[in-house]
């Protein structure tokens, strides 16, 4: 992807098949964000759907800082597990839960945390929908639990 609006973007995930993107910006102020939304392809470049229900939340580098977000996909039917480390060291894999309005788990997967400190895995059909809550657990190489929400 290229430059947007004089914005520097730096890629984190592509997925060209189902037109997956999640990518480092920056807001108004110049404050890091980490933001998940769909894309086309148009002759050689790509566009960014903007307007779609992409997802952007600012990152705190400021100090040892995590999140771990479960939504859909611009305005497509795909959903993932998405989310970004910082200043964890030793952290390797991210575990988590997905239960329903009852509390049953539905889901569960273990993720590699990328060498830029991000995850994404993208989640079956209809999970998202039954989705009600999400656990997880940031895991070192011996599975020693870091943090856990």
């Amino acid at each position: 992807m290229e430059e947007v609006f004089d914005v520097n973007i730096k890629i984190l995930y592509q997925d060209d098949v189902d037109e997956i993107v999640l990518f480092l910006t920056e807001d108004y102020t110049g404050q890091p964000m980490l933001c998940l939304n769909t894309f086309t392809k148009e002759d050689s470049s790509y566009k960014y759907d903007h307007g779609t229900g992409g997802h952007c939340q600012n990152l705190d580098l400021s100090n040892k800082y995590e999140i771990v977000n479960v939504t859909s996909v611009g305005n497509s039917s795909n959903s993932a597990v998405w989310g970004y480390l910082h200043n964890y060291p030793d952290a390797e894999t991210v575990s988590y839960t997905l239960e329903d309005e009852k509390g049953n788990i539905i889901y569960s997967s273990e993720i590699e945390i990328a060498k830029e400190n991000f995850i994404f895995e993208q989640l079956p059909v209809d999970i998202f929908e039954r989705t009600h809550s999400h656990h997880y657990k940031v895991l070192d190489k011996e599975s020693n639990t870091i943090i856990e929400r």
